[in-house]
């Protein structure tokens, strides 16, 4: 008899003290609410921490810890602290996700994170699953190739394209894109390497174009003329320079020549074709 009142006492005991740390709780919740509400994220972040500490069921509020973790946070800045911010938004967002799987909001805000502070390969695996629920949706797996493409895995994001067996020119526009992107702006040194970039980024706006059929993107025409002229600065040979303008200077009138017929210009309107 003793024990089960001893127990009962427990249990009441145990039931008020749950009360009142939830109690605490929403004390914290509603005052990280004002501080996120005024934008002070630094002060809202540790209240909103502390309150799940307390109430660990309030798991929609990992939602507001993850926003503020990510309102501080600077893309490209090493140091540990804003690095500690990252990784609070990214373990936020997936506490929160795992209450809330269909939130596909926050889901992106998590591939965006991961993406940002390089954590390419996560937010990929991410993707990827999106990709494996939504077969065929092209804002899907344009988003997967989009991350290859910028992670560097160009190759790879050629591959997953052609495995969907995808008609979307713009998958294949976009690899083109950013690997022009690469080459122009910030090329490895060894050249070898610089020279795959660019042959995979004509590869991937061929592909583009021949999707297109008989109504080629003027912007798939004008990089493709512009990888070929990248593919200059790799070639040692005079003349097989010489070739690669040509080529380049018969996409860049094709894409003249497309953009006079889109104004209704004559050849004459458009001035003579120049080089890039």
């Amino acid at each position: 008899m003793h024990r089960i009142a001893a127990t009962a006492f427990f249990v009441t005991v145990s039931l008020a003290l749950g009360g009142c740390d939830k109690f605490a709780a929403r004390e914290h919740f509603h005052r990280a609410n004002n501080y996120y509400q005024e934008e002070a994220y630094a002060s809202a972040l540790p209240e909103f921490q502390r309150g799940l500490e307390l109430d660990p069921s309030a798991t929609q509020v990992w939602r507001s810890v993850g926003f503020s973790a990510l309102a501080l946070y600077r893309p490209g800045i090493e140091d540990p602290e804003n690095k500690q911010y990252a990784e609070i938004a990214v373990d936020a967002f997936r506490k929160y996700l795992s209450a809330y799987p269909e939130d596909q909001k926050v889901r992106e805000y998590l591939e965006s994170i991961l993406m940002g502070s390089g954590r390419q390969d996560e937010a990929i695996a991410l993707l990827l699953e999106d990709a494996e629920k939504h077969p065929g949706d092209p804002k899907v797996q344009s988003s997967v190739i989009a991350a290859m493409a910028e992670a560097g895995m160009l190759e790879r994001a050629m591959q997953q394209a052609d495995a969907w067996g995808t008609r979307d020119p713009q998958l294949y526009h976009a690899i083109g894109v950013i690997a022009w992107s690469k080459s122009y702006r910030n090329p490895p040194a060894d050249v070898e390497k610089h020279r795959q970039i660019i042959e995979l980024g004509i590869k991937a706006l061929e592909k583009a174009l021949q999707i297109q059929g008989n109504k080629p993107s003027m912007e798939s025409l004008s990089y493709i003329n512009l990888l070929w002229r990248e593919k200059v600065k790799v070639e040692i040979d005079p003349f097989k320079q010489q070739e690669y303008i040509k080529i380049a200077d018969e996409y860049r009138n094709r894409a003249i020549e497309l953009r006079r017929q889109q104004k209704g210009q004559s050849p004459a309107a458009t001035g003579p074709a120049q080089g890039q």
